[in-house]
């Protein structure tokens, strides 16, 4: 997210950056960074070959509108490309991710009487099995899983998520989408609705990706297979991987590990750029001496 205004679905769940910490950090990174497309990658790891100066592959998750508003008219001019993770079912705004639902639902509460508010909560939260702490960590800590739990608590506290969607409207749309392909930036799947692989079954692992996949490949002159996993691919076992691999659908896959290996493989390890909100030069001072400790 780049942002110079609030933005109340992700307001209680993390900061980001404002626009022009978001062009100092790329101006820093091209000082010493040659910046590549996807295919660029997809060529170099097919033929086991390193590049021949530091290079850089930018990406951004979730499909906020403001790739679109704000992110790519600032890449477009400094001729910067960039890969667009997108969940399939958040585009079009036809939903809203659990994650910002959590957030809004927070927000709502800030706003209204309070009185009586922690005890509904808590009534839902024993009613479900969930634990009780205090009320904004206990919606904040709601899982993928327990989801249903966030559209309970928005009927009970009268917040209307389909209303802030048709205002807000978050997430990219289709003609976006297309508007940006055409300008030279890539796309890459980031499953149907955002959830933790490691809590959900290989065959819903699978469903996830593949189907993301596609919707990508069936709107839209897409000829390759990039997929990111939402919050990280931890826990995800060998087996995921080898059958992913049989299926075709994916040549390459993204974690959030950082820079713990080097090497040009299909899997590669990613590091934010915003969390915490940190200049680009620290962050990435931090990643070089991590990354230097675990290959000691």
């Amino acid at each position: 997210m780049i942002s110079d205004v609030e933005v109340l679905h992700l307001k209680n769940l993390y900061t980001y950056k404002n626009t022009i910490q978001f062009i100092e950090d790329i101006d820093y990174l091209l000082k010493y960074y040659n910046p590549i497309t996807i295919h660029e990658l997809l060529v170099h790891i097919k033929e086991c070959r390193h590049f021949t100066k530091p290079s850089l592959l930018l990406t951004f998750d979730d499909g906020f509108r403001e790739l679109y508003d704000v992110v790519a008219p600032i890449l477009y001019k400094k001729g910067v490309p960039a890969v667009f993770f997108i969940n399939s079912a958040f585009i079009n705004n036809n939903e809203l991710c659990y994650l910002h639902k959590s957030s809004l639902i927070v927000e709502h509460l800030k706003s209204i009487d309070t009185f009586g508010v922690k005890e509904q909560i808590s009534k839902i939260f024993k009613r479900t099995g969930l634990s009780d702490l205090d009320a904004s960590a206990a919606i904040l800590s709601i899982s993928y899983q327990d989801r249903h739990v966030i559209d309970e608590l928005a009927v009970c506290f009268g917040y209307d998520f389909d209303s802030y969607l048709s205002r807000e409207k978050p997430y990219l749309d289709s003609e976006k989408i297309g508007n940006l392909i055409q300008r030279g930036f890539d796309f890459g799947a980031h499953s149907v609705d955002h959830p933790f692989y490691k809590s959900i079954p290989l065959q819903e692992q699978i469903r996830q990706t593949s189907e993301s996949l596609d919707w990508l490949k069936n709107n839209f002159p897409i000829n390759y297979g990039a997929f990111a996993f939402p919050h990280s691919d931890n826990g995800v076992t060998e087996n995921y991987f080898n059958k992913m691999r049989e299926s075709g659908d994916v040549e390459v896959f993204f974690g959030t590990g950082g820079m713990m290996n080097r090497n040009l493989t299909d899997r590669l390890q990613r590091f934010s750029l915003e969390k915490p909100v940190l200049p680009a030069k620290r962050i990435l001072a931090y990643q070089y001496i991590r990354g230097a400790w675990y290959l000691r």
